[in-house]
């Protein structure tokens, strides 16, 4: 029997470049709501790439092992003990299923996270042995960020463009085979994406967009600053125009804040390279001003500036009622502090740490009578009854605290957040100039879980910068 051919390096390479595409921009047209058109693609992509890493592995590349030092075993430490801590908190969990599948417009449940920590480090082996090169990576990620800004720019003139079967068509729900009786939300696709949510670019939420976009962009940064090239400069500018029609002040904080820093750095420790920083802040007001032209033309009502200091005598409105979730988020932390409620633990936590009988006896639903408890009903429910018996659902208006901190900690308690945080810490540690890209797109990620939380869509490019800010430094010279 004939030997088998195995796989050539290239062939290797080009599959993890098209499964990487696929992971930070993939969509599935044909995929019915979020899981289906957003999510499974990303999750496929990962699941693909960590496969051909390995695969890369076995076949010995390069005919050498992954160098496995300090520097890399504790962050592996760091990620096993997290993941260790997830599964605790899933079985644990007063709703194991949810945790188990996380929420559907997010996929952040125990099965993203598994898929994700195996990605950060199928991006450590595929640079470590060869299979993908420095120069793939960075390719993949500009493809990205030119597909995540180029789908952004046609929803600004109409928002029903969510690149889906059902383009273009707005939400009918029928409550009758006959079709008879059907209800029509002008201000929802049929994709189940609301108006307030566009643009959305390739993922579920403007929100997600926004951090996409932003981590992309820093990417393109960092590039840009190790090597001043009119391209990557005005590709960093077509990502920063789209990121402005997203209307989304955490991911805008998380672009220019992360390069303000680093400005500040340079200021300081390297004045030369100010001026290429400098130049980037250029581009972003360039960008800034041809954002405001569709507002001048009735296309779109931009948000401008000085709004952010119009509101500040009404601090829960001007944070989008992210006060009030902080607030219940602290509430909730000291009653499952160790291992958490499991992941999307804020969903969990929530109507616990709400005071039905007293200071929020508002929320309660007024077909019930006073006093209420909490009773848990099927996995993803959770009920209030009154004295008389009638249950009704117990209203959660938010399954996130849009604190990445808070959410984490509400998610897999202390031991688990410990040890996140340890390994984007150690990550970070061994960050250099020729791995600032890295550097810059987990310190994005940190600035934008200020306001927003971990998602398939924008996780995965902090899970990459980690696994490529662990590699030894050799593999990034000459690059």
């Amino acid at each position: 029997m004939p030997r088998l051919a195995t796989p050539s390096r290239p062939l290797l390479g080009g599959v993890l470049f098209l499964a990487l595409l696929l992971a930070l921009a993939g969509i599935n047209p044909w995929g019915q709501g979020h899981e289906g058109v957003w999510n499974a693609p990303r999750e496929g992509g990962m699941a693909l790439f960590a496969l051909g890493a390995l695969v890369g592995v076995l076949l010995g590349t390069r005919g050498r092992s992954p160098s496995l030092g300090w520097g890399v075993f504790l962050p592996l430490l760091a990620s096993a003990g997290f993941l260790l801590a997830g599964a605790a908190s899933t079985l644990l969990s007063p709703q194991p299923v949810w945790s188990w599948t996380g929420y559907p417009s997010v996929g952040d449940g125990l099965r993203f996270w598994a898929l994700g920590v195996a990605f950060a480090w199928a991006v450590f082996l595929a640079l470590e042995t060869g299979v993908l090169s420095p120069r793939g990576l960075f390719g993949a990620l500009l493809l990205a960020l030119s597909l995540h800004a180029l789908a952004v720019f046609p929803q600004v003139w109409d928002w029903r463009l969510d690149y889906t079967q059902t383009q273009g068509q707005t939400y009918v729900r029928c409550f009758d085979p006959e079709r008879a009786d059907c209800y029509e939300n002008p201000n929802a696709t049929a994709s189940g994406v609301h108006r307030g949510q566009m643009p959305i670019g390739l993922t579920s939420h403007r929100g997600h967009a926004a951090g996409a976009l932003a981590l992309l962009g820093l990417f393109a940064a960092g590039l840009y600053l190790q090597n001043p090239r009119p391209g990557l400069l005005l590709l960093f500018g077509l990502g920063a125009q789209a990121l402005w029609f997203t209307q989304t002040r955490g991911g805008w904080l998380a672009l220019w804040g992360t390069l303000a820093l680093l400005a500040l750095w340079f200021a300081w420790k390297c004045p030369k390279r100010l001026r290429s920083a400098l130049a980037l802040f250029l581009v972003g007001a360039l960008s800034y001003g041809l954002y405001l032209v569709p507002g001048q033309m009735g296309v779109q009502e931009p948000r401008r500036f000085p709004e952010f200091g119009a509101s500040f005598a009404e601090a829960d409105a001007y944070s989008s009622g992210r006060l009030e979730l902080w607030r219940k988020a602290l509430a909730a932390l000291p009653l499952r502090p160790w291992l958490g409620w499991g992941f999307d633990g804020y969903a969990r936590a929530y109507p616990h740490a709400v005071d039905w009988n007293g200071e929020d006896r508002r929320l309660v639903p007024v077909a019930l009578s006073l006093p209420v408890r909490l009773v848990q009903g099927e996995d993803r429910l959770l009920y209030l009854e009154d004295p008389t018996g009638l249950r009704l659902l117990a209203p959660s208006p938010y399954a996130k605290a849009h604190n990445l901190l808070l959410d984490l900690f509400l998610s897999v308690g202390v031991l688990g957040g410990a040890a996140y945080l340890l390994w984007l810490g150690v990550a970070l540690w061994q960050a250099s100039w020729a791995k600032l890209p890295f550097a810059l797109a987990v310190a994005g990620y940190l600035l934008y879980g200020l306001t927003w939380y971990d998602s398939v869509h924008v996780t995965p490019l902090a899970l990459l910068a980690l696994g490529a800010l662990v590699t030894r430094e050799e593999i990034w010279r000459g690059v």
